[in-house]
């Protein structure tokens, strides 16, 4: 798609787009532009000091969140890490970390990192997904659940969606997965976890869950592999 072209009346946004050789419109009660977000750093006086900045104007820090300047650290959004509240938290956990305990803690830590989309329903993520797997040169065995196959759904009311997990056949280690299901900003951190302490597959797929739950189609999810031809 190229060549798009957006008029707003007031009332209806009409879309103009080229696809291929083919000229469309669509209309639309309102349209969201969504094109990503950068650090808020112009009131921060940066100007006056030598902290450094990255080539996309974040804060520039280490593995341990300091900056070019001594005693002086960055937390959140301005340190260009992965914008979310409870990376910020993070942020928060490893700077006290510095200045009270052992001074341990780090970003480098961070290899496992859950996200979620709060739609109706959650769209929740982490690791690989299936292509990225597969262009990393793992070789994969992929499972899938429909929805509609876990009791609590049916008890939710709501049945739509799909579970889907990447693994590394050789390890059985878990590479990634995607939730779209009610509650699925909950169970996605029960799958980080696993990736995060290294846990075969199997572990989760054997777990005894309480019932009725979201989580417990885990046992399901991870019986038998997709077989594709």
């Amino acid at each position: 798609m190229h060549q798009i072209q957006v008029k707003d009346n007031g009332e209806k946004v009409t879309l103009y787009y080229q696809q291929g050789d083919q000229s469309n419109t669509a209309e639309f009660d309102a349209v969201l532009v969504a094109v990503g977000r950068r650090p808020n750093i112009n009131s921060l006086g940066l100007e006056n000091t030598d902290i450094a900045l990255t080539s996309r104007g974040a804060i520039q820090v280490d593995d341990h969140l300091r900056t070019t300047v001594q005693n002086v650290w960055a937390l959140g959004d301005v340190n260009g890490g992965p914008m979310f509240t409870y990376v910020s938290l993070d942020d928060f956990r490893i700077i006290v970390d510095q200045l009270f305990d052992k001074g341990d803690r780090s970003t480098a830590d961070r290899m496992v990192i859950p996200t979620a989309s709060f739609l109706n329903p959650p769209l929740a993520n982490v690791g690989l997904n299936e292509r990225q797997a597969k262009s990393a040169g793992y070789d994969l065995q992929t499972f899938k659940l429909s929805v509609k196959a876990i009791p609590k759904a049916r008890v939710l009311e709501d049945q739509r969606g799909l579970y889907k997990v990447s693994v590394d056949q050789k390890t059985h280690l878990i590479l990634g997965a995607t939730l779209y299901a009610a509650e699925a900003h909950e169970t996605i951190n029960l799958i980080a976890l696993a990736m995060k302490a290294k846990l075969p597959y199997e572990r989760l797929r054997d777990m005894i869950y309480t019932h009725p739950t979201m989580s417990e189609a885990l046992n399901d999810l991870f019986k038998t592999p997709v077989v594709k031809s």
